[in-house]
């Protein structure tokens, strides 16, 4: 399944960026590059594999033009976010560097979706551990005057296992769904 989704993934990028008609690398290092840095305030629902319920989850985004690439005729952001559950003896705090293509819907209205890394630092009564993840997620941001906005996410992460307990493995596997309320600066 993981393979897949990395082939999907990967076929999709190349499509992307071979259609492009003009690819900066490093467009950070050049003249004119604006980074449009936004933060927003998110907070929603999220479930681990194996938790018998949801947890509400919240956290803080980061987001900035791609200082790696950058398309002619496409936007690409860079986010990066911070997000904290804790439920049933399970906290957790998922650090995530989510790249995202973003297509512009109208004038106040942009959808985008891509890849991420994160590292989960998990931690139960008995023990902590932290894991590594892959993720992939869509969002929708709607433009509510010219330097605030509102979004809806949703992710999913696969994960290694953590050890929380004394020889025994914990399913890291997560989904989630947060809104956000955001500016431009």
């Amino acid at each position: 399944m993981r393979k897949n989704i990395a082939i999907a993934l990967l076929l999709l990028n190349t499509a992307v960026f071979g259609a492009a008609k003009e690819t900066k690398m490093l467009p950070i290092f050049t003249e004119g590059y604006c980074a449009t840095p936004t933060i927003a305030l998110m907070g929603g629902y999220g479930k681990y594999s194996e938790a018998s319920n949801g947890a509400s989850m919240y956290g803080l985004e980061l987001g900035f033009a791609c200082p790696v690439f950058q398309i002619k005729d496409l936007e690409i952001n860079q986010v990066l976010s911070l997000v904290h559950s804790d439920k049933d003896g399970l906290e957790t705090n998922t650090l995530e560097m989510n790249p995202r293509i973003m297509f512009k819907l109208n004038d106040k209205t942009k959808f985008g979706f891509g890849p991420g890394l994160g590292v989960i630092f998990a931690k139960s009564a008995v023990k902590s551990d932290s894991v590594f993840g892959f993720n992939v997620g869509a969002s929708l941001n709607y433009d509510i005057t010219s330097d605030m906005f509102i979004g809806i996410e949703s992710r999913y992460q696969w994960a290694k296992d953590a050890e929380l307990s004394n020889g025994a493995k914990t399913n890291m596997n997560n989904s989630r769904t947060l809104i956000k309320i955001g500016t431009h600066f």
